[in-house]
């Protein structure tokens, strides 16, 4: 194996492959087993490409070993092949990790390009699906459109449905914000977002504001806050009050249903969250179970319940029911602890960042078994990598469109 493929095309294949959702070959919903494929070899690579025992590598075995002695003291209540999945997960990411950190797979040009054109695929894809709804067409899998959601030209361009999409652009975006601020030591002006990052910025905004989701809203109003100076927050307080409470007479779904559901959140009540928004609520609901359920005087939340929900939720509810951030009620409390020290030593740098307020608004702090919050993990690891390297002389504006 050593030799046939490099560091850099592996990872960006990695990485890219983590980030879409291609429907026709993968299908939308359930295991993607071009995915699997890929993850089965991620262990043969880390061992002959990239394995250097570290303290990254000791976080994320000390994180499966847990799962895994929670599995075993609730064995009549585990789903072997789930946990096997995010066992699979973990493996691929360290690998990515390994090979970024062992075999420095990516330069911070290479790394920019690469969030350029991730950026410019989710957009062209996502026109391609505009045009076909303009012009009546519902259904056309070459440019990934297989479903009609009935939300104007709203659609799903490279990832399972607008919301995914929605997460994996706005992270996308925030690490070429990032990069930009590692070479000069600031954030770009709304002048150089027009220069230098125009292309990206203007597709970045488009298929935000177009995709039809309400997480795309909430995403855009996150990032927002990473322009905000110290000094002008009581300024923009009452504009961001004045804004909320003219939504209503706006008429822009997407934009209707983020404050639908930021309401139905802030009365704590999950069953109200569900009605007012089934897709948000798998994200909304474990949050608030977290603040009114978690009892950390409960024995059995320390090392979880089981993750089989026929028999450790029960026949009348659901998941999301009592799901938890962090899948605490499956594999309990001391794993979360373990999984934020894994998010905070070596993914995302500091605490105190808007990467933070994404990791725990749009992917609800959780190592899930979902392809599209591994890859913006990937993303994160990657702009930490950089960030923990001397800021280079600046040569030259930065690369070309």
């Amino acid at each position: 194996m050593k030799g046939l493929v490099s560091p850099k095309a592996f990872c960006t294949f990695l990485l890219v492959l983590f980030c879409i959702q291609y429907i026709p070959v993968e299908s939308r919903a359930g295991v993607s087993w071009v995915k699997v494929a890929v993850m089965s070899v991620c262990p043969l690579v880390l061992l002959l490409r990239a394995f250097r025992f570290n303290a990254a590598m000791l976080c994320s075995g000390l994180y499966l070993m847990i799962v895994w002695i929670s599995c075993l003291m609730n064995h009549e209540m585990v789903r072997y092949s789930s946990v096997i999945y995010t066992t699979m997960f973990v493996v691929m990411f360290m690998t990515y990790y390994s090979m970024l950190h062992v075999r420095h797979a990516f330069t911070a040009d290479d790394f920019e390009r690469l969030l350029r054109w991730l950026i410019k695929a989710f957009f062209v894809v996502l026109v391609a699906q505009q045009a076909c709804l303009l012009v009546g067409v519902r259904n056309m899998p070459l440019i990934n459109l297989t479903q009609y959601l009935d939300r104007g030209i709203g659609a799903n361009s490279l990832s399972f449905e607008p919301s995914s999409a929605a997460r994996t652009m706005v992270v996308a975006y925030l690490a070429l914000l990032r990069m930009w601020q590692w070479r000069r030591g600031r954030l770009p002006r709304a002048s150089e977002l027009m220069g230098d990052l125009k292309q990206p910025t203007l597709a970045f905004l488009w298929s935000m504001i177009t995709m039809g989701s309400g997480t795309a809203i909430v995403a855009l109003g996150l990032l927002a806050l990473l322009f905000v100076k110290r000094q002008y927050v009581f300024t923009v307080l009452p504009l961001v009050v004045a804004i909320y409470y003219a939504t209503p007479y706006i008429n822009f779904e997407p934009l209707q249903r983020a404050r639908a559901a930021v309401e139905a959140t802030l009365t704590l009540d999950t069953e109200e969250v569900m009605e007012t928004d089934g897709s948000a609520a798998v994200r909304i609901v474990p949050m608030i179970n977290t603040f009114t359920e978690l009892d950390l005087g409960d024995p059995n939340i320390w090392m979880g319940k089981g993750n089989d929900r026929h028999t450790a939720v029960g026949e009348e509810e659901t998941t999301t029911d009592v799901a938890m951030v962090g899948r605490i009620q499956e594999f309990g409390f001391l794993s979360f602890v373990v999984m934020q020290v894994f998010i905070f030593g070596f993914v995302i740098r500091r605490f105190w960042t808007l990467e933070t307020l994404l990791w725990i608004v749009l992917f609800g702090m959780t190592f899930s078994n979902i392809s599209y919050t591994w890859g913006a993990m990937m993303i994160f690891a990657g702009v930490s990598y950089f960030q923990g390297q001397r800021r280079p002389r600046l040569e030259r504006n930065l690369l070309p469109q």
